[in-house]
């Protein structure tokens, strides 16, 4: 082979990586799945549905498998709900990139979506070398999971969690584990949020993290999500005109069917959260509450 074919080979290899990514992939590249052994080469099969057609055809299985089943790049799909394959989708975790609906609309998403939810078999994911990263993640899906209705799915993460910590962060999240298994998943949310805040993420404040929870929302037309956690942000940022004045224009927004923007003014708002909180932390000379 002539010295440039191998390296437009290498270079179509590093293209086919960085267009692909994990739920789980985390922030660094040295990020492996739990089981490193590729999907076999061989023909897709017929596909049974348009969500599985559509599945191939945007190229979602070229990083997690033909089936789902995941690769070395990318973890298995299945176990996750519809709601969490939207998620990642328009507000990915990890390293895969953002499908916006100008790549795949929302009528194809939820067609892809239902048919990664019919899929069988175990949860295969992608181990980092990262802990408290993928901690982090594994609350966000909780969270996910929680909103989504689907106590089992939160449960299994909230599983994994429980492996990883100690302390008063273990009892909260066996709290939050009965919680979720008594059909209290307000209860749930509310722990996992504290903890997510609180604990898992340096810098994340309750306000930032509810200003991206509306804005991961708003991506998948979940309005009465996106409203949810307005109320949450304005409570924690309750007397400051400027955030009060951005809020009512994203309401505005969305009344009126402008989600894009309403988007975009959420993006700004979780920067502003992210500020404000930590000026009256420093005011206060306090931290977080937990």
């Amino acid at each position: 082979m002539k010295p440039w074919e191998i390296l437009g080979l290498i270079a179509g290899l590093v293209l086919m990586v960085a267009a692909c990514g994990g739920i789980y992939g985390g922030d660094t590249p040295s990020a492996v799945p739990t089981s490193t052994t590729p999907p076999t080469a061989t023909a897709s099969p017929t596909p049974a549905s348009e969500g599985q057609r559509l599945f191939t055809a945007y190229g979602c299985s070229a990083c997690h498998g033909p089936e789902g089943q995941g690769s070395a790049i990318a973890p298995g799909l299945a176990g996750h709900t519809a709601g969490q394959v939207k998620r990642q989708a328009r507000a990915p975790l990890g390293l895969m990139p953002v499908f916006p609906p100008s790549k795949i609309s929302n009528a194809e998403l939820s067609q892809i979506a239902e048919y990664v939810e019919s899929l069988a078999g175990d949860h295969v994911h992608m181990r980092t070398t990262d802990p408290g990263e993928s901690l982090a993640q594994h609350h966000w899906m909780t969270l996910f999971a929680l909103e989504d209705d689907s106590p089992d799915e939160a449960v299994h993460h909230i599983d994994h969690i429980i492996e990883q910590v100690t302390g008063e962060h273990l009892s909260q999240m066996n709290q939050a584990r009965e919680e979720t298994e008594g059909g209290q998943l307000h209860e749930a949310i509310h722990i996992i949020e504290n903890m997510l805040a609180g604990v898992q993420v340096d810098d994340l404040t309750p306000s930032e993290m509810h200003a991206r929870l509306a804005r991961s929302s708003v991506l998948i037309d979940d309005i009465d999500g996106v409203l949810h956690h307005l109320d949450h942000l304005m409570e924690a940022l309750r007397g400051d005109p400027a955030v009060a004045s951005q809020v009512a224009e994203i309401r505005d927004l969305l009344e009126s069917g402008d989600i894009s923007d309403a988007a975009h003014e959420l993006e700004e708002l979780t920067g502003r959260a992210h500020e404000e909180e930590h000026k009256e932390e420093q005011d206060d000379g306090g931290g977080h509450d937990h």
